[in-house]
């Protein structure tokens, strides 16, 4: 392993020099060689002077699709001001606020999956993750990332105390009364007047019965290449009937408002809850673009 990471840090050594001789060509061909068998440790930095070459040769297409795919499988790294220019690092930023709600909402989902399946360790390093990339300055002011980090929170703490529990096991005095299984695990009576959310026990969440999208036509050579991510809450009633649909991110402004006016048209089965329809909330990625309709 020793010998592997000094072999990748001399090679990751060598395109740095390339680089800093303007042999662009030269230096990506030896980083793109090595992004392919780079370690985690040096895979983010590679990547970082992958973008750089792309940019140093006018392809800033390229570079741009480079920078989402770092920020897709690393979006915690932050470039070094040593070896980007406030112009480069602005455009990584903005790459990354425009991703950082999509892919933090998807690692809630994977947490969430995970604590429900009681995979709690699982769920815990994920909860953590979701914590940290919404502390990013870049969110604060994107809706629903505050709810969103409160949850997460409130789930990392239940993950811990739900760990501890079951790595200890309780203590029972004999003096007293013990729940059966049946009476700890009921879940309160379906209440009409609420709105359910997947952190609710015991709901079935709405089967979609009619969903039709509206076309997605890009104008440009650029939007036709690259994919766009959104996310759309809902709020189905009791009937199957969409009641509320509000962009909490935005998928592309010539798209949002006729997403939004078609998807109060949309029908699904209601969720239920001991066999009673009810109200129901939940949020839904949209995606445009590489092969999404």
């Amino acid at each position: 392993m020793c010998v592997l990471e000094g072999a990748e840090q001399d090679t990751l050594a060598r395109a740095k020099d390339l680089y800093g001789v303007a042999a662009y060509d030269e230096a990506l061909a030896v980083l793109n060689r090595l992004h392919q068998t780079a370690s985690p440790d040096v895979s983010s930095e590679v990547a970082g002077y992958q973008v750089l070459c792309l940019l140093a040769l006018g392809r800033t297409d390229d570079a741009e699709k480079a920078i989402e795919a770092l920020v897709t499988a690393d979006p915690l790294y932050r470039p070094s001001e040593s070896i980007m220019s406030p112009r480069t690092r602005g455009k990584f930023e903005a790459v990354r606020r425009e991703l950082l709600p999509g892919i933090a909402q998807e690692t809630y989902d994977k947490a969430k999956a995970a604590f429900d399946r009681h995979e709690l360790p699982v769920a815990l390093a994920e909860f953590e993750r979701v914590v940290a990339l919404l502390e990013d300055p870049g969110l604060a002011d994107v809706q629903n990332m505050a709810d969103l980090r409160r949850l997460a929170i409130g789930f990392r703490d239940l993950s811990k105390a739900s760990a501890t529990e079951v790595a200890a096991p309780p203590v029972v005095n004999a003096a007293s009364s013990v729940a059966t299984p049946a009476e700890a695990s009921a879940a309160p009576a379906a209440d009409p007047a609420r709105t359910y959310t997947g952190e609710d026990l015991g709901v079935a969440p709405p089967i979609a019965v009619s969903r039709r999208m509206p076309v997605w036509t890009p104008r440009t050579e650029m939007d036709k290449r690259r994919e766009f991510r959104g996310l759309l809450n809902l709020v189905v009633n009791e009937a199957g009937d969409v009641t509320s649909a509000v962009l909490s991110k935005s998928v592309h402004s010539l798209y949002d408002r006729q997403l939004v006016e078609m998807a109060r048209t949309w029908k699904f089965r209601p969720a239920m809850k001991d066999g009673v329809p009810v109200n129901y909330r939940m949020a839904i990625e949209i995606r445009l673009g590489s092969g999404n309709r």
